[in-house]
């Protein structure tokens, strides 16, 4: 009869630590995709910003080369 409750006992106690165990662990991970998703937000806001300079650094030369191309075929 003894060795029924202690029985019990102990694997309600194995039971909870496993689980402190599991959540911690989760928490931990938690933790770590967070600080993920600062990085990949923080890398998407320069990108936004970066995006029209860069754009118009590319499309700024394309537009004088056809702006004289135009004069020079004397369509405009």
């Amino acid at each position: 009869m003894e060795y029924a409750i202690v029985g019990s006992v102990l694997s309600l106690l194995i039971s909870m630590k496993f689980t402190d165990y599991k959540t911690k662990e989760t928490e931990e991970r938690i933790k770590a995709l967070e600080a993920n998703v600062e990085l990949v937000t923080t890398a998407v806001q320069t990108s936004e910003a970066e995006a029209p300079k860069k754009t118009l650094m590319i499309v700024a030369p394309v537009a004088k080369a056809v702006k004289e191309l135009q004069t020079a075929i004397g369509v405009q």
